[in-house]
C-alpha cells in the first residue's frame, strides 16, 4: 500500500501512522536515511537497550533476541 506525504519548509516529512503503528516506531525514535539508486530509505535506527531488562531474562530466549537484534542492525 502506498502512503504519501507533504515535506515542510523545514525539510521534514510525517510518516503516516499507519507505517508507525506497523514498524513500532515511537516519538523520539532514531531512523536511518539511506540514498540509493531507487530513491530515499528509511531504516529503524538502534533501538535504546535501556529499559528491555526490567522482567525476568530468559537465557536462551535472550540469545536468540539478541542474535535477531544483531542482524537488524546490519546495514
Amino acid at each position: 500500500m502506498a502512503h504519501s506525504s507533504t515535506v515542510s519548509s523545514k525539510g521534514q516529512i510525517t510518516l503516516p501512522k499507519p507505517l508507525r503503528e506497523r514498524h513500532h516506531l515511537r516519538t523520539g525514535e532514531v531512523v536511518i536515511i539511506l540514498d540509493s539508486d531507487d530513491g530515499i530509505v528509511i531504516r529503524r535506527g538502534r533501538p535504546s537497550l535501556r529499559g528491555m531488562l526490567k522482567e525476568e531474562i530468559d537465557g536462551d530466549g535472550f540469545e536468540k533476541d539478541l542474535r535477531k537484534l544483531r542482524k537488524e542492525w546490519t546495514l
